[in-house]
């Protein structure tokens, strides 16, 4: 079974806290980004999608989507169920806001943190879930992410040139012996065309002129390409310091966007609106930031 709740519903918190309680078995409760240009739908993305095919019989599934849009992005209800879970620790509530969670019985019992890509996530979800239903297998243990076979030995690097009759080491070549005959060949070059090194007003200083100016001009392609302008400081976007308490950060940021919520701003005109819009994405990016560093 899976459901799909949404940020921008009024009782999301409430619906979401209704399916932990009301599960009986294992429940995975996950949240994920999910914008206007994304086409599948949350369920069919991975590893849902995969742990629904696999152990749909077993595990239920509730998947909490962010569209990022005005409506929702006041609410959290992954961090408000983190809270209501780990009242006491809040380093447990960050993770499980952030990762999976896994609960039985409305309780949690494993949180598993979000990895490289939905293939990693769907092995180590397959582990925890291994050890709360033995109707779920444990995953082949030689394609845990970051296993690596053992390498084998090094060969013998190959010889260059032939061997010597002696069996005594070839010297190297005299790296001086190789200057020397740079210079020489470029001795007899000037001295085919004695113009080429000539300065303006004699033979050759025409062409030492438009030598310069292709140097001066970069060839196609390797032009310099502006910066990109620095991204803000996401403590200074949210107005706190950085020693801020993780949970003190959240209240200030949830105080911040609601600041720009849609009805705060609607009897102004069009144009605040926009502006609006975009502060508030201005915030939601900085805590994303924060929360990627702390994670």
């Amino acid at each position: 079974m899976q459901a799909v709740l949404y940020f921008s519903d009024k009782q999301v918190r409430e619906k979401l806290f209704a399916f932990v309680d009301a599960a009986q078995g294992p429940l995975l409760v996950a949240g994920v980004r999910h914008g206007a240009a994304m086409t599948r739908a949350p369920q069919a993305r991975e590893p849902f999608a995969a742990l629904e095919d696999l152990f749909g019989h077993v595990l239920a599934q509730v998947i909490v989507a962010d569209e990022g849009t005005t409506e929702g992005m006041w609410r959290d209800p992954l961090g408000d169920l983190g809270d209501r879970l780990y009242p006491e620790d809040k380093k447990r509530a960050y993770a499980a806001a952030t990762g999976y969670v896994l609960l039985e019985g409305g309780k949690p019992r494993a949180v598993v943190r979000k990895h490289a890509s939905p293939a990693e996530d769907l092995w180590f979800l397959q582990e925890a879930l291994s050890r709360l239903s033995s109707s779920i297998p444990a995953p082949d243990p030689e394609k845990r992410p970051g296993h690596r076979r053992p390498e084998p030995a090094p060969k013998a690097p190959p010889r260059y040139g032939p061997a010597s009759d002696s069996g005594a080491p070839e010297k190297p070549a005299d790296p001086w012996r190789r200057s020397s005959a740079r210079e020489e060949a470029s001795a007899r070059s000037r001295a085919r065309d004695p113009g080429a090194s000539g300065s303006a007003g004699r033979p050759g200083a025409s062409r030492a002129r438009a030598w310069q100016a292709d140097e001066a001009t970069p060839p196609r392609g390797s032009r310099a390409v502006a910066a990109e302008p620095e991204p803000k400081d996401p403590w200074t976007v949210l107005g706190i310091e950085r020693s801020t308490p993780r949970d003190e950060a959240r209240k200030a940021f949830r105080a911040l966007i609601a600041q720009y919520h849609p009805d705060k701003v609607a009897h102004l005109a069009p144009e605040f609106h926009a502006l609006a819009e975009r502060r508030t994405r201005e915030i939601l990016d900085a805590w994303e930031a924060l929360e990627r560093d702390a994670d």
